[in-house]
């Protein structure tokens, strides 16, 4: 689900990138009688390192292998619908699923920062998740796994934590403090992410890029705002289900105790004053010798 949510509506992108100017020029270098992909991907990273890396001004947004990612993927799409011509063998071998149906690297960009936001390694390429979305996944997931019921309100006060939008943080506060525990919230980050990834596209040493309008800025907004709204469905059936199992739990205690329990010490203590009684007769009864005479 989480993964048909960006492929779905990149698909319409894609559309576009047959007609308009696109990003798939940006791993070919028409001079050469060989194609060098892989090369040319190289230096784009090696570009986005050096340009980044020294002062992580995006590097701890987006790390230099997430941004490769975005390259690969960028690369497996243009070699099956745009560039096949300009891709060998091995190229075309080794394309993996999956990747957003785009020519746009923009697009890239937002599909593996998203990815990295839902806390999961596996539906990040491998990558390693943002630190915020994997301590929130870690704890809802053992809230989701617990065999014991939770309060509501306390599933609704770590929801509110990591979604809670600072809106007098400006952009570049976020981007400073972005990876420091408990100033920037998974809130601040899905909020912020397009407007990111904007600039490292636009900032990058790509030629020839295209440009990142109003619309496409919020064809992106709408994407995340679809994301997160589907996160706050999650979140309300995990706050049900477990305020039902914690009552369920109460109940099933409260019947143990007044029902079981009490029910169970009333007939020890009926057996001991039964016993008691017994013994009572037994020492008051004539010996067995008396009775037999």
């Amino acid at each position: 689900m989480k993964k048909s949510i960006l492929i779905g509506m990149m698909v319409c992108i894609a559309g576009m990138s047959r007609v308009f100017a696109n990003d798939c020029n940006i791993l070919i270098d028409n001079g050469e009688a060989v194609q060098k992909i892989d090369v040319h991907i190289a230096k784009l990273v090696e570009a986005y390192e050096y340009i980044y890396g020294n002062t992580a001004i995006y590097t701890g947004i987006l790390p230099t292998a997430a941004f490769k990612q975005a390259l690969v993927n960028l690369k497996s799409y243009c070699c099956q619908k745009i560039i096949k011509q300009s891709c060998t063998s091995s190229d075309l071998q080794n394309i993996k699923q999956p990747f957003p149906e785009s020519a746009f690297l923009f697009d890239h960009l937002v599909d593996v920062a998203m990815r990295r936001l839902d806390g999961i390694i596996g539906l990040a390429y491998n990558l390693s998740p943002d630190s915020t979305a994997l301590e929130r996944r870690t704890k809802m997931t053992d809230i989701a796994n617990s065999p014991n019921g939770r309060q509501a309100a306390e599933i609704e006060a770590l929801y509110t934590w990591y979604r809670t939008i600072h809106d007098w943080y400006t952009t570049e506060y976020i981007r400073s403090q972005y990876n420091k525990t408990g100033v920037v919230s998974l809130g601040d980050k899905y909020n912020k992410i397009c407007e990111f990834m904007k600039n490292i596209y636009d900032n990058s040493t790509i030629t020839n890029k295209i440009t990142i309008g109003y619309a496409y800025m919020n064809w992106c907004k709408n994407l995340v705002k679809d994301r997160v709204k589907r996160e706050n469905g999650y979140t309300r059936i995990l706050m049900v289900e477990k305020s039902n199992q914690l009552f369920t739990e109460a109940t099933k205690a409260y019947t143990k105790k007044h029902f079981v329990e009490e029910k169970l010490l009333a007939l020890w203590n009926l057996i001991t004053q039964v016993k008691d009684v017994f013994q009572t007769i037994v020492q008051q009864a004539p010996v067995s010798k008396t009775c037999s005479k």
